[in-house]
């Protein structure tokens, strides 16, 4: 404890640490965040890991930063606590939310230029990757039967909505990109036209769904998290929008090291650890928690979860 009260004994530190409860952050946007040069930074950075309240991954060319969870460490949680309850109350805090913000909108604005940009050829350039077909069987396989509503968060080439509109009355499609939304309803109004005025195509962040508390019996998240900025905040947002006894299905790239897939497909997250998407998901409320690994694909696995809000 007395390496942890000495990490906190300095105003640069509380402020880093505020900072990384906001979310994970690499040393370059916390250098525009704090405005200060970067061994300044890391020799702080340093400190708080060594003394167990910083915890870094690595990512490709980059190291991202996060706050430890105490997981169940009674003193760790209570240092943290402190340590955030007096960064902020610095008078930097307010800036430091500004910032904060500033880059994630701009994690956000990128990420919206490359699908617009992209539009029609999204799913060709994921099939370089990986085949969608792969894992869309499993993800219905874990969805409820007949129900009123779902959504379908981050819908992209809508290649899930004729299935869900096959089993929910009404389906709402999520995405960032306009050009998204016009390939996603083009795409049922090709292979089930049917459905179309059943499918309600809704510009929105995950993190910001444009969905009511409590509307949805079910949600979908496929190939989607590894684009967000917060995917933390995204999670809550999905507890938010479900019924209680409401389902979420979540695919996702299992944790990988290929840096390039940053510039070729505006990916935020090189994949997720199991570990850490169960510990996201029990933060945010989530229970009876299933998962899997698929290996249907050579270069890629993917992770597959299913939550109940209960």
């Amino acid at each position: 404890m007395l390496q942890i009260f000495k990490a906190l004994a300095d105003e640069t530190r509380l402020r880093l640490l505020a900072i990384l409860a906001q979310g994970d952050f690499n040393v370059n946007e916390l250098i525009e965040i704090l405005r200060m040069g970067q061994s300044r930074i890391s020799r702080h950075l340093k400190i708080l890991a060594d003394s167990g309240l910083v915890s870094s991954r690595r990512e490709g060319n980059w190291t991202f930063y996060s706050l430890t969870q105490p997981n169940g460490n009674l003193d760790l949680s209570e240092a943290i606590h402190l340590a955030l309850k007096g960064g902020r109350k610095l008078n930097s805090y307010a800036m430091d939310l500004q910032q904060i913000e500033s880059i994630v909108q701009h994690r956000r604005a990128e990420s919206q230029k490359y699908f617009d940009r992209v539009g029609p050829e999204w799913e060709r350039l994921q099939h370089e990757v990986l085949d969608s077909a792969n894992y869309r069987e499993q993800v219905l396989h874990y969805l409820p039967e007949r129900r009123q509503a779902a959504a379908d968060l981050g819908a992209g080439a809508g290649l899930l909505l004729p299935a869900l509109a096959r089993r929910f009355t009404n389906v709402i499609a999520i995405d960032s990109s306009r050009t998204m939304l016009k390939v996603a309803a083009d795409y049922v109004n090709k292979e089930m036209p049917e459905a179309l005025n059943r499918c309600d195509f809704r510009l929105g962040e995950l993190e910001h769904l444009p969905i009511p508390d409590a509307s949805v019996d079910a949600a979908v998240a496929c190939m989607v998290l590894h684009h967000i900025s917060q995917p933390q905040a995204a999670l809550l947002e999905v507890f938010r929008i479900l019924k209680r006894g409401g389902v979420l299905v979540l695919a996702d790239l299992l944790q990988h090291d290929i840096a390039e897939m940053r510039e070729k497909y505006a990916d935020l997250w090189l994949g997720f650890k199991r570990a850490d998407l169960n510990k996201w998901l029990q933060a945010a409320g989530f229970t009876a928690l299933k998962s899997e690994i698929l290996t249907k694909h050579e270069t890629m696995k993917v992770l597959i979860f299913q939550a109940t809000k209960p």
